[in-house]
């Protein structure tokens, strides 16, 4: 087997029938125990080029060496039931600049146990850095994912066009997400498929989701969907777009966005790197 290339952090969270198994691994395997270093910690094992920390909250920190991750592939709970598992998330909503980018990301039941021998998880718990690096490897493995990046000249219009027609922020969300959701469908071969969607809005989400054949499709709603490895991928995948899409509104009209405010731009460029509505940026639209 050939060896997972290391990245930071490594590290996964497991469940209450994982730690079971591990314990079953560390007793038959006469793994080599030593003390912890925290109360926070669950148990450590250092035995040769196996090494692990487990944590009382569930987090796994490895150390990524190839008899590591055997152990881990062999204690995982392996999903049987569904061809793919696809999670949806969305980033930029709540920065008054930049875009609103929404990606749908779909995994088999392979790429969903490396993806979290990866360190895929919450990107909300990992540093800009690493993120980045995370995301350039999800890239490398080619997975199936689609994303809609509403840059803010295009992100205003339709803004615009849906407060016309009486929707509202919501609804421009719902349509992102569910737009993305459809491209992956219709490029994935599948009887049985599962959605998970960081929950938002659930009536306005259902609604864009007509047409989708619910005898193969199951698709669930959840708050922290980002828990799910699935949700992580895309969240971390849209972050890269957006941090992507920032530096090159920075360079093209030589301004920071991430450090400078509303009313340190000129109003003619605010409609083109920012979103209008925005109250901190709508008083400076001439």
């Amino acid at each position: 087997m050939s060896k997972v290339k290391k990245i930071f952090p490594r590290s996964l969270s497991i469940n209450i029938d994982e730690l079971g198994n591990l314990k079953k691994v560390i007793l038959r395997d006469r793994l080599q125990r030593v003390p912890v270093t925290s109360e926070y910690e669950l148990l450590r094992i250092k035995d040769g080029d196996i090494t692990f920390t487990v944590y009382k909250s569930g987090k796994l920190v490895h150390n990524g060496s190839e008899q590591t991750v055997n152990i881990l592939k062999e204690i995982m709970k392996k999903e049987t039931f569904f061809d793919y598992l696809l999670g949806s998330d969305e980033t930029g909503k709540g920065e008054w600049y930049g875009p609103l980018v929404a990606t749908c990301m779909s995994l088999n039941p392979d790429e969903l146990e490396e993806f979290r021998l990866m360190g895929v998880r919450d990107s909300k718990s990992i540093k800009k850095d690493v993120l980045l690096k995370i995301a350039d490897e999800i890239i490398k493995k080619k997975p199936i994912y689609r994303s809609r990046i509403l840059m803010p000249e295009t992100y205003n219009k339709m803004y615009a066009e849906f407060q016309k027609e009486g929707r509202n922020l919501n609804e421009l969300l719902a349509w992102a997400h569910t737009a993305s959701i459809k491209d992956v469908l219709k490029m994935i071969k599948y009887e049985r498929v599962k959605i998970v969607i960081d929950k938002f809005d659930v009536e306005k989400t259902y609604e864009r989701l007509t047409g989708i054949d619910k005898n193969k499709v199951e698709v669930i709603q959840k708050s922290k969907g980002e828990t799910e490895i699935p949700v992580a991928a895309a969240s971390i995948i849209a972050k890269r777009a957006f941090e992507t899409s920032v530096d090159e509104l920075n360079k093209k009209y030589q301004i920071n966005l991430r450090s400078q405010r509303p009313e340190d731009i000129d109003p003619s460029i605010l409609p083109f790197v920012a979103k209008i509505h925005f109250r901190n940026v709508k008083k400076y639209i001439h």
